[in-house]
């Protein structure tokens, strides 16, 4: 049997469970399942980041068809340090978990999240896809499934089996910043501490590193526009300046903008 992705592994466990709750039947031999299932994932950093990612679109809502775009693109990118053969290889550990069977049963009552993983699972495997085996038409209609519910409205009543924060540690995030750090050798090093800093960093942080990079880039600016004297240059200033005052946090984009001020810093000085 062909490996299947975490998402439909994730919802047969979750089944399996809420249905030994409710019929009060094999209550204890589901949680074990459910333990051995998560224990797996916390000793593989590729299953860790594909639950996150998973998590990450399963639940998001955006309707802005542009932000959510990149949000597709910037969750799916996080697999560029990998090769579709790791990938497979750490699926094999989830065979245990599915029988033609159960994903027969699965499809039956469960199509439209069947369906949303499989297009995750799709634009995740293109991507690592060698060029001329990339299905383009594939690509496209898992894209616009994936976008077309981002957008919708969530209902976060029914999540999945656990929240995939509790599962990353210390150690997975060094891993993934060294494959990183690998994979894009060319960034300075100023460039790579950045990115280090928005990997491990919380809301809280990023919050504080946002402020720290428009006050920055103000006193810039503002220095630059006291030595000039061009009224075409000074409104150019003004308004970069007004646009970084009217900069706010925001959990979704904040990640873009302290980029974006990253940039600007660097092209100013």
């Amino acid at each position: 049997m062909k490996n299947t992705n975490i998402g439909i592994v994730n919802l047969i466990i979750s089944n399996e469970l809420k249905n030994s709750y409710f019929s009060n039947t094999l209550i204890e031999e589901s949680k074990k399942t459910a333990f051995s299932f998560l224990d797996i994932i916390k000793n593989s950093p590729i299953l860790q980041l594909e639950f996150k990612v998973f998590d990450n679109i399963e639940n998001k809502h955006i309707d802005n068809d542009i932000i959510a775009t990149r949000y597709i693109d910037n969750n799916i990118k996080l697999f560029e340090v990998y090769t579709l053969d790791e990938i497979e290889e750490e699926r094999k550990k989830l065979n245990q978990f599915i029988t033609e069977d159960i994903l027969l049963d699965l499809n039956e009552g469960n199509i439209k999240k069947v369906s949303l993983y499989n297009a995750i699972d799709c634009l995740i495997q293109e991507s690592l896809n060698n060029y001329d085996k990339i299905d383009v038409d594939a690509i496209h209609e898992s894209f616009t499934l994936v976008l077309n519910h981002i957008k919708e409205p969530k209902n976060l009543s029914e999540k999945i089996l656990v929240e995939s924060d509790d599962i990353i540690n210390d150690d997975i995030i060094e891993i993934a910043i060294d494959k990183f750090n690998n994979r894009y050798e060319t960034l300075n090093e100023e460039d790579k501490t950045l990115l280090q800093k928005l990997i491990k960093s919380t809301n809280e942080e990023k919050k504080v590193l946002l402020d720290e990079y428009k006050n920055e880039n103000l006193i810039i600016l503002e220095t630059i526009n006291e030595n000039n004297s061009k009224d075409i240059e000074k409104n150019k200033i003004n308004n970069a300046i007004s646009k970084i005052n009217e900069m706010v946090y925001n959990l979704e984009s904040v990640d873009d903008d302290i980029i974006i001020l990253y940039e600007l810093k660097k092209n100013l000085i």
